[in-house]
């Protein structure tokens, strides 16, 4: 082999190792926001779960509000209606 042959194919190999570090470089990168972007879409779908979660059970709060308000009234009206009794007596 000559000292030409020698220098070409070390040429060679320096330009193929430097195509696969920016290949890898790249690749890296590109992983990268792919992972960030799968995560992202893992937490807004956790949140938005749990925002439907908390939806429902604010449904169910705000029902209970309302039906302990309609006993309320009940009985205070049950209270009205004895006192008028006791006053009458």
């Amino acid at each position: 082999m000559t000292q030409e042959s020698k220098e070409k194919a070390k040429t060679q190999l320096v330009v193929a190792a430097i195509l696969i570090g920016w290949f890898l470089t790249i690749a890296n990168f590109v992983w990268t926001a792919a992972s960030k972007d799968t995560q992202y879409n893992f937490r807004l779908d956790s949140i938005e779960s749990e925002l439907e979660d908390l939806d429902g059970r604010l449904d169910v709060a705000e029902t209970f509000r309302l039906e302990i308000r309609s006993d309320l009234a009940e009985i205070k009206t049950d209270l009205l209606w004895i006192r008028k009794e006791l006053e009458k007596r």
